[in-house]
């Protein structure tokens, strides 16, 4: 037994611990004794080298600069990296006055969808990795729009975020359809991720199977994304059967994800890939559905409220002009499929996301269903691509290097900008010393925890 010197508890940690083995011994029913089958595993990771697909991927950074009396320059840029070819690149420069991340995470993915699409139209036979997670993005936007138009916003930075999540929105649905055009597979990659669609969905799978009564509340709770109906699901816990209670308390366990799952499941050593999860939309977006309200009610009553609060400023027209289309393009927005590879024995999984059907984004429940060639491509790349957990893909890797801020080039663009703006005879008032300036790295997806 390893000694602690100068522990005054360790005799009562060693008698509790002891209490807590024989306790463990006898709850066979605990988590650690659960059997969960895995048939939606796949050992190993498809030979990528002789696919004939070129690869290109896509990443963006952005920071703010306050200026005097509560304004601020935000920047955004986006690098997409092809191999053997000349990159693609946008930068966005805008000034608003508020000074808010959302603003600018809804300008950067934006831009990153823009560069995206131009990727996809003068490449074919190819994959495009944008990184990120793809349903928190649109789930992201939207609650950006819904919240605009619910009139339940804190600031006018609301209006500009909901601005640029809707043109976010229009741009995805865009690059998907140019890219299938051209016989381009467009994939999000995320390695910072917490779901927990896929343990909700094994776990309640096989207490519904053995629970007759529990099946209909269970299929009612899995519609939507985060799990639904979460107060009855807990009331109902005294119909399980001891033997699965194990089963059910993990599947309810909001600090049990994915990745435990998958850990304690299938174990870390062996490199594979899940079955693919068709997701459905987020628990808001379906309790606004359940309501009747269309997507074209939605529009306007954000265009509304933008108009109340900015009046007749430049991002209300904005606004006001995509209004028109937007409610159509939200009507094709794909199904989000998604799966989890890991590359490399005890290797963190990578959370892979492809769009499905257009049209199908809407649907209620979560599909469970064998890899379809799109998504074997793409992990079959992923490996190809794989250099440790540190260079996970060379691809995205090089995108990121490219197009996140550091502190210096922060510094040198608002020093460019004042010299500019100098010679205009505009000079621009910040509001601290640019030794004093540090870059916003790009927030991570990990973040949003659903």
């Amino acid at each position: 037994m390893p000694r602690l010197p100068g522990d005054w508890f360790i005799d009562m940690f060693t008698s509790e611990a002891e209490k807590l083995i024989d306790l463990l011994r006898e709850r066979k029913e605990s988590r650690i004794a659960i059997n969960v089958p895995v048939y939606w595993w796949i050992n190993g990771v498809p030979p990528g080298n002789d696919l004939d697909k070129r690869v290109a991927a896509v990443d963006g950074g952005g920071g703010i600069q306050p200026l005097a009396f509560g304004w601020s320059i935000y920047i955004a840029r986006a690098y997409g990296y092809v191999e053997d070819e000349e990159p693609e690149r946008g930068l966005e420069l805008r000034v608003f006055p508020v000074r808010d991340t959302r603003v600018l995470d809804s300008l950067r993915s934006w831009l990153e969808y823009r560069v995206a699409t131009a990727l996809a139209s003068r490449l074919s036979n190819s994959v495009i990795l944008m990184d990120g997670s793809l349903w928190v993005g649109v789930s992201a936007a939207f609650s950006a729009l819904t919240r605009l138009a619910s009139g339940n916003v804190d600031s006018i930075a609301a209006v500009y975020t909901a601005l640029f999540s809707a043109y976010a929105l229009s741009e995805l649905v865009k690059l998907i359809e140019v890219a299938r055009g051209r016989g381009v597979i467009v994939a999000f990659v995320s390695k910072d991720h917490g779901f927990r669609a896929y343990k909700e969905k094994i776990l309640l799978d096989l207490v519904a199977e053995k629970t007759p009564a529990l099946r209909d509340l269970i299929q009612r709770a899995l519609e939507w994304y985060p799990l639904d109906l979460r107060d009855q699901l807990i009331v109902a816990r005294r119909l399980v059967p001891p033997e699965l209670r194990g089963v059910y308390d993990a599947a309810l366990d909001p600090s049990y994800r994915d990745p435990l799952f998958l850990a304690d499941a299938v174990g870390t050593a062996t490199p594979g890939y899940t079955w693919v999860l068709n997701m459905p939309p987020s628990r808001r977006i379906g309790r606004l559905l359940a309501r009747g309200v269309s997507l074209r009610t939605l529009a306007e009553k954000a265009v509304s409220k933008a108009e109340t609060l900015l009046g007749e400023e430049p991002e209300v027209e904005e606004l006001r002009a995509l209004a028109t289309r937007l409610p159509s393009e939200l009507d094709r927005l794909p199904r989000i499929k998604l799966a989890y590879v890991r590359l490399g024995s005890g290797d963190y999984p990578l959370l892979v996301e492809v769009p499905g059907t257009m049209g199908d984004y809407y649907s209620r429940g979560r599909l469970l269903e064998e890899p379809g060639t799109d998504m074997e491509t793409v992990i079959a790349l992923l490996g190809r691509h794989y250099a440790g957990p540190e260079y996970y893909n060379i691809p995205l890797v090089a995108a990121h290097i490219n197009a996140t801020f550091t502190g210096l080039q922060l510094d040198q663009y608002m020093a460019l900008l004042e010299q500019l703006a100098n010679a205009r005879g505009v000079p621009i008032r910040f509001a601290r010393r640019r030794s004093m300036w540090s870059a916003l790295r790009r927030k991570k997806r990990r973040t949003t925890r659903l």
